[in-house]
């Protein structure tokens, strides 16, 4: 008789590292770890970034694509990321991050990393502004 799996189950976790400056044009690249067990499926993996508080996470940018799991008979770790197109829709500031898998019932979210993102302001067009001159001399 073949092995019987329970439905599949996951485990998601984020590793903080130091935080990263963005700025408009960039991608953010957030790599997960997850743990699975069960059956081979295809799940969306989805991050965002955003305001954590009291009433739940803000998002302002999110980012997801399909993850084809294969079967694992027991626990087994694995590792994917999203990337995360930064525009002009996030002001300058400091945000926090979070991942998930599944749709809006996730099978699992990982903790929200605080503060780990900085969006910097968008580089202003080349300007010049005063010209003086500083010296004058035979040569």
């Amino acid at each position: 008789m073949g092995a019987v799996y329970l439905p599949s189950q996951y485990g998601l976790l984020l590793v903080p590292l130091a935080s990263v400056q963005v700025k408009p044009g960039d991608k953010l690249r957030i790599t997960c770890r997850y743990s699975h067990i069960g059956k081979a499926e295809n799940q969306t993996l989805y991050a965002a970034i955003g305001n954590s508080g009291w009433a739940g996470f803000d998002e302002v940018l999110h980012g997801s694509k399909t993850i084809s799991v294969p079967e694992d008979a027991s626990w087994n770790y694995r590792e994917d990321y999203v990337d995360i197109s930064i525009t002009t829709a996030i002001s300058a500031g400091v945000y926090d991050i979070y991942a998930k898998i599944g749709g809006t019932i996730p099978e699992v979210i990982s903790p929200t990393l605080n503060d780990v993102v900085e969006v910097m302001a968008e580089t202003p067009e080349s300007e010049f502004g005063e010209i003086s001159i500083t010296d004058y001399a035979k040569v």
